[in-house]
């Protein structure tokens, strides 16, 4: 697969690329995508939805992919930072409270469905998807960084598996069980993290 990368244009002097234009068509890629799916989503359908020529978007974006990719980037910001409360406990309550609203109150948690549809068609969304999915996992694993500096963990604590743990259980919940998670239970999940990476191996 080609390198997927937002290309930024050349600027032509007394051509500023339009900001408004910019938040126009990843706004439009995003709605459509929801709708849609990888299928429906469409150059032609997107620059419609924004107001915009086809080939504004062209220049912002070789193809649909790069374009889907720069609209995923975007959506990833809905989630929010995660504040470093002086404690792996407190982060952690922060870092599931964050993931919990950007499922349930984002635009990213309308996506992400279609997202996993496209990636069991798509061999190149796929590819795309994971590395944008490390990149968000990389992020994530900050809290367990600070802990590991404060002591707090052992520096060769399995954070991905911590990870899994608890992050997977939210999605299952609100993507397959539809169970309540309240802070009662976001709680007693990290709690639950927590026992078992600073368990004695």
């Amino acid at each position: 697969m080609t390198d997927i990368r937002v290309v930024t244009p050349d600027r032509r002097p007394g051509r500023p690329r339009s900001a408004v234009a910019d938040e126009a068509i990843l706004d439009a890629a995003t709605e459509a995508f929801i709708e849609c799916g990888w299928d429906g989503l469409t150059i032609e359908g997107v620059a419609a939805r924004a107001g915009v020529g086809k080939t504004t978007i062209y220049r912002r974006y070789p193809g649909r992919l790069d374009l889907l990719v720069a609209a995923a980037e975007r959506l990833a910001e809905e989630k929010g930072a995660i504040p470093d409360t002086g404690t792996l406990r407190g982060d952690l309550v922060a870092l599931v409270d964050a993931y919990l609203r950007m499922l349930t109150d984002t635009r990213a948690g309308r996506a992400i469905p279609a997202m996993v549809a496209a990636t069991a068609r798509n061999p190149d969304v796929a590819t795309a998807y994971r590395e944008f999915i490390a990149q968000r996992r990389h992020e994530s694993a900050g809290p367990f960084a600070r802990a590991t500096r404060r002591g707090e963990i052992a520096a060769d604590a399995d954070v991905g598996l911590a990870l899994d743990l608890l992050l997977a259980p939210l999605f299952y919940r609100t993507f397959v069980s539809r169970d309540t998670v309240n802070r009662s239970y976001t709680e007693a999940l990290v709690d639950a993290v927590l026992r078992a990476i600073t368990a004695p191996r």
